[in-house]
């Protein structure tokens, strides 16, 4: 999917139809402990994961959370940004592999 901006909203274009989809409506799903956060297509019923995690990973995402929203209101020091980003990018690394070894698979009655 690419992902294009019209008037301040996010869209999106399907890959496989090339139908623009403005209305984005994510949905979750949860197969043993990984967890998706994908959108389909309506035109086509093309997939598209978002995001998958583990429990492990949502702990980090929770932990980074917790970071960002101690330093609300006043400047973090380089040392709480530079811990962040590096959380950051670990975690959505750890996403990137998680959606590799563990593909969404949806039963046809779902798409």
């Amino acid at each position: 999917m690419r992902r294009i901006r019209k008037k301040g909203k996010p869209v999106v274009t399907c890959d496989k139809c090339g139908r623009i989809i403005s209305n984005i409506k994510p949905k979750t799903r949860k197969q043993g402990e990984i967890e998706y956060y994908y959108m389909k297509c309506r035109r086509c019923g093309g997939v598209f994961v978002i995001s998958a995690t583990d429990e492990a990973l949502r702990r980090d995402i929770k932990r980074f959370e917790e970071m960002t929203k101690k330093t609300e209101g006043r400047l973090s020091t380089e040392e709480e940004t530079q811990e962040a980003q590096v959380l950051l990018k670990a975690n959505v690394a750890r996403s990137r592999e998680i959606k590799e070894q563990h593909p969404l698979k949806l039963r046809p009655w779902e798409n």
